[in-house]
């Protein structure tokens, strides 16, 4: 009859120890997007600077800047979850590199010096994303492998936890 007691206590520690460490992880990959977030901020407000100067200085409308204007006014958007501003970001990320790529040849901007500085604070800018975002995605990952893997699946899907996505950078 004892023996019962043991096994029950020791799942109830199994079960405690298993929750506690996966709230710890999702906690340490909340923490690491904090700092990712304060960069993507900076990303976002330049390329909003970028978008005005733009609209000002090429004549023809572009399909691709007001739809990257409309990303970044939807990522204020406080009611956003981690994860849908992740992916959000990541399409931000994507979209500004693709649009940055079809201005360099344009021959309103070849040799504009506000549009040389503009690309070059956005490098920077995207430098410092892809340092920050690498300890974000490494605390992503130790969170999403300990969801998925046996024995903490089991309080992963028990208690709802959900995967968080990786940070893609514009390399």
């Amino acid at each position: 009859m004892e023996w019962i007691l043991y096994a029950v206590l020791a799942f109830a520690l199994f079960v405690f120890l298993g929750y506690n460490r996966i709230i710890r992880l999702r906690s340490n990959a909340y923490k690491s997007y904090e700092g990712l977030d304060r960069h993507i901020e900076k990303r976002n407000d330049l390329t909003n600077d970028i978008l005005s100067f733009l609209q000002k200085t090429i004549k023809n409308d572009n399909s691709k800047l007001i739809e990257l204007n409309d990303l970044i006014l939807k990522d204020k958007n406080d009611d956003l979850t981690l994860t849908q501003r992740i992916r959000l970001n990541n399409k931000i990320t994507l979209l500004a590199k693709e649009i940055m790529e079809e201005l360099e040849d344009n021959p309103e901007l070849k040799n504009n010096k506000d549009f040389e500085h503009f690309k070059k604070s956005l490098n920077d800018i995207s430098q410092q994303l892809r340092d920050v975002s690498g300890n974000y995605n490494e605390a992503a990952m130790m969170y999403n492998n300990s969801i998925y893997m046996f024995p903490s699946n089991v309080f992963a899907m028990s208690f709802g936890f959900k995967p968080l996505p990786e940070f893609e950078d514009s390399k």
